[in-house]
C-alpha cells in the first residue's frame, strides 16, 4: 500500500498540479487574445477600399445629323506612275583569314538597390518562438517541481 501513496500525503504535488494547470490555461487564454491580437492589427493595418460602388445610369443624347450639300468638283484625272526599283543591296562575303568579333560596353552598377528592400515578415515567427519558449519553460518548471515535491 505504501508504494501507491505519494511519500508527501499527496497534498503539495496537487495543488502545485492545480497551479501549473491554471497557469497554462492563462498562457492559452493569453495566446488565443495575443492570436486575436494578430488578426486584428492586420486588419487595421491593411488599406482600406476607397472605391465604392455607385450607380452609373447611362444618358442618351440624341443628335439630328444634317446632311452636308454636295458641290460641283472637277472629275479627278488619271495620273501615271511609274514604280521605282531599288538596287539590291550588297552583301559581304566572310573571308577565312578573319573573324568578326561584337564591341559590347558595359556600365558597371553602383551596387545598391534602387527601391527599398521587402519587408521580412519576421515579427510573428519571432513570436511563435517566444511562446514556445515559455511552454518548454513552464514544462521544464512542472517537471522540477514535480521531481522536488517527491
Amino acid at each position: 500500500m505504501s508504494e501507491i501513496t505519494p511519500a508527501g500525503g499527496g497534498g503539495s504535488s496537487r495543488q502545485v498540479f492545480i497551479i501549473l494547470a491554471i497557469g497554462l490555461a492563462g498562457l492559452l487564454i493569453l495566446g488565443l487574445i495575443g492570436l486575436g491580437g494578430v488578426f486584428l492589427f492586420n486588419q487595421i493595418a491593411r488599406p482600406a477600399a476607397t472605391a465604392t460602388p455607385t450607380r452609373v445610369t447611362p444618358t442618351v443624347t440624341r443628335t439630328v445629323a444634317i446632311a452636308a450639300i454636295p458641290t460641283a468638283t472637277e472629275a479627278a484625272t488619271a495620273t501615271p506612275v511609274v514604280p521605282t526599283v531599288a538596287a539590291p543591296a550588297t552583301v559581304a562575303e566572310p573571308t577565312a583569314a578573319g573573324s568578326v568579333t561584337a564591341a559590347t560596353t558595359t556600365t558597371p552598377g553602383t551596387g545598391t538597390p534602387a527601391g527599398s528592400l521587402p519587408e521580412s515578415g519576421l515579427g510573428e515567427d519571432l513570436l511563435l518562438l517566444a511562446g514556445g519558449v515559455v511552454l518548454v519553460l513552464v514544462i521544464f518548471a512542472a517537471r522540477r517541481a514535480r521531481v522536488s515535491a517527491a
